[in-house]
């Protein structure tokens, strides 16, 4: 029996490192796991669950649905519709599943994959790959990611795709897991904000309007935004740090 779950652990190591390898078109990612790490979302499958579960994302990305896995993040995103989905709340669901499953995990996580990216919902962010359509005040979408990401502030991993309007912050202090808690904004729901801004502010610059529309629009908390788990008030309070009046 020890035997058994030595070479099933064996090929739940092998099968996640090989899929944190691949990009999103199959080729090498930046995003790479580490042999021997458990992230945080990991912990909520059954080493034999958790088997099933990367291969029931490997099969779907090899069926044609490309999927890319930020194992650190606790993030997946997809593309075709564009989204960003917690891992956390998809490994839930999968476990919810039981034998079905593991019985057919292509089916499972493709089913779940559909419906949760029909509606947003905590944990679910909706984004749009027209978000930006030429520049605004300048900027085009790679510079206005990089300005957003400059007033939002986090001591860990950011990210973002400007291809589909996506930002993503790992904010690592105030919890002891294995893994941090992964803030997902869109970019479009910014520029919304940021040219009404503008409007009423012509004179203002770019960086002060970001710094007064940002800060906001994390703390309503969406539309918009979603956190891969609900955040503390500590997490809050890292990624608004760059306006004192929202602390």
């Amino acid at each position: 029996m020890w035997i058994a779950v030595a070479v099933l652990a064996a090929a739940v190591v092998g099968a996640v490192a090989w899929w944190f390898r691949r990009g999103p078109a199959g080729g090498d990612a930046d995003d790479r796991f580490e042999t021997g790490q458990t992230w945080g979302w990991e912990l909520r499958l059954t080493p034999e669950a958790q088997a099933a579960f990367m291969e029931g994302l490997r099969a779907c990305h090899d069926g044609g649905d490309t999927l890319r896995v930020g194992g650190e993040q606790g993030v997946l995103t997809t593309y075709d519709p564009p989204r960003l989905i917690s891992l956390h709340l998809l490994a839930d669901a999968f476990a919810a599943r039981g034998d079905a499953a593991l019985h057919d995990p292509q089916g499972t996580v493709a089913a779940l994959l559909a419906r949760l990216a029909g509606a947003e919902r905590p944990g679910v962010l909706r984004l749009s790959r027209d978000w930006l359509d030429g520049e605004v005040d300048g900027m085009d979408g790679t510079r206005f990611a990089a300005a957003v990401r400059e007033v939002v502030y986090a001591e860990g991993v950011w990210s973002s795709d400007e291809a589909i309007g996506a930002l993503q912050v790992t904010v690592t202090g105030g919890r002891q897991e294995p893994e941090a808690n992964t803030m997902m904004l869109d970019l479009a729901r910014v520029l919304e904000r940021y040219r009404e801004a503008r409007d009423k502010q012509p004179d203002a610059g770019a960086e002060a309007l970001l710094r007064e529309v940002t800060p906001r629009l994390i703390m309503a908390g969406g539309p918009g935004l979603t956190w891969t788990k609900p955040p503390t008030d500590e997490e809050l309070r890292i990624v608004t740090a760059a306006s004192p009046e929202l602390r």
